[in-house]
């Protein structure tokens, strides 16, 4: 095999491959041989005629059309290696064209693809010595207010006779002409907690069981509009909380008393704000230095981000809101051209802060351990019922390939002391 970069536009490539005739020679019998099986010809069984009888019955451009299609499957992940060689990655599938092809002739084709984009960085540890650190702490309020959620958990519920008031558990049915063409929906919840806009949590202060009102209130999408909806009070219960003392943390599992639930509840609210304080300062450095460096996108990677997160989007709102993604543009009054191109521009900055933190990464030389790799890769997989849906929803080596990447640039950040 013979490889020629033709062109090199940083990240539009274009190269020649030749194979000799010797080696091409080959694949020419294999697209033979296969395409011989469908073959009969009078006075033999079907496929037993002699291969040179076949040969001559077969398209002559059908034939080599085959025998090109099976060495370029062959070439091309040695083409792949031979440009890594010399620095080229290969991003996207390439465009393949036949330049000549004839018996007892060299095969020849261009492919035409693109290719990870070199750039410079600027001094990345410098802008990372200046991102802001804050300082983490625990208010007793936060562990208050975790305690006070878990002994709500666990409360009971009775009936009550009057009218709902706050810290009441109400339950309601509501439906409006504008919200999901009028469905109704359902729903229970401690009044006074936010669940809803204020003012129509408000206006269920007062009501009794099976009483049913319409309710006025603007919408939050669109302030100036006002939306209308009936609202039935199914039911209006009494919250019975029970005490927080060392019998009760006793039947939440593992704590002996409540100074060790209080103790385990400040060590997790710690570790969320340390891992939400890292965060921000990893964005915080990935927004400084993505101003100041310059580099031309591939726009697969841009594509498959995007596409990745349009189906996360879709996920969420059908999982979280129980509505399709129809009615949620709706809601947030946009079409899907508008959220597409907004999706666009989050998926070409997800893939201008991977370039800068793969660039990091390799100039930092961090490495990903294999045992790493399969740590991560099996925890992933753990998400599927079985091996055969996992390899049917990831491939193993892109997958492998994709947590490798990713534990280097955890390790980049960690250097920076991000």
């Amino acid at each position: 095999m013979k490889l020629t970069i033709k062109e090199n536009k940083k990240i539009k490539v274009k190269i020649e491959v030749e194979q000799a005739w010797d080696e091409f020679k080959s694949f020419y019998e294999k697209a033979l041989f296969s395409l011989s099986k469908e073959i009969e010809l009078p006075g033999f069984r079907k496929g037993q005629a002699p291969i040179t009888m076949i040969e001559a019955s077969l398209d002559p451009e059908k034939l080599l059309i085959e025998a090109a299609t099976l060495a370029i499957d062959d070439l091309w992940p040695k083409a792949i290696k031979d440009l890594a060689q010399q620095k080229i990655e290969v991003v996207s599938q390439p465009q393949i064209e036949l330049l000549k092809l004839a018996k007892e002739n060299e095969l020849l084709f261009s492919a035409e693809f693109e290719a990870m984009p070199e750039f410079e960085l600027p001094g990345y540890k410098a802008i990372a010595q200046k991102v802001e650190k804050k300082e983490i702490k625990v208010e007793d309020k936060e562990i208050e207010e975790t305690v006070s959620n878990i002994q709500k958990s666990r409360a009971t519920l009775t009936d009550k006779a009057g009218p709902a008031q706050n810290e009441d558990f109400v339950e309601i049915s509501f439906s409006s002409s504008e919200i999901e063409g009028g469905k109704p929906r359902d729903d229970g919840f401690i009044l006074g907690k936010g669940n809803y806009p204020k003012e129509f949590e408000a206006s269920l202060v007062g009501m009794s069981a099976d009483e049913s009102k319409e309710v006025d209130f603007n919408s939050k999408e669109e302030p100036a509009k006002i939306l209308k909806v009936k609202v039935e009070m199914k039911a209006v219960k009494k919250l019975e909380l029970p005490e927080v003392n060392d019998e009760f943390v006793k039947t939440l599992g593992k704590f002996e008393t409540v100074e060790a639930l209080k103790n385990n509840i400040k060590e997790g609210i710690m570790e969320e704000k340390k891992m939400a304080e890292i965060q921000r300062q990893r964005e915080n450095f990935l927004t400084e230095i993505a101003k100041e460096v310059e580099v031309e996108l591939p726009q697969i990677l841009i594509e498959k981000e995007a596409h990745q997160m349009m189906h996360s989007a879709k996920d969420q709102v059908a999982q979280n809101l129980g509505i399709s993604f129809e009615e949620y543009l709706k809601q947030i009054n946009k079409t899907e051209v508008d959220f597409e191109k907004e999706v666009e521009e989050a998926a070409k900055k997800r893939v201008k802060n991977f370039l800068i933190l793969r660039e990091i990464a390799k100039q930092e030389k961090t490495e990903a351990s294999a045992e790493q790799i399969e740590e991560r890769v099996n925890a992933m997989l753990s998400y599927y019922p079985d091996l055969k849906a996992a390899e049917k929803g990831a491939s193993l080596e892109k997958l492998s390939a994709y947590v490798e990447d990713e534990i280097k640039q955890e390790n980049a950040f960690k250097a920076l002391g991000l």
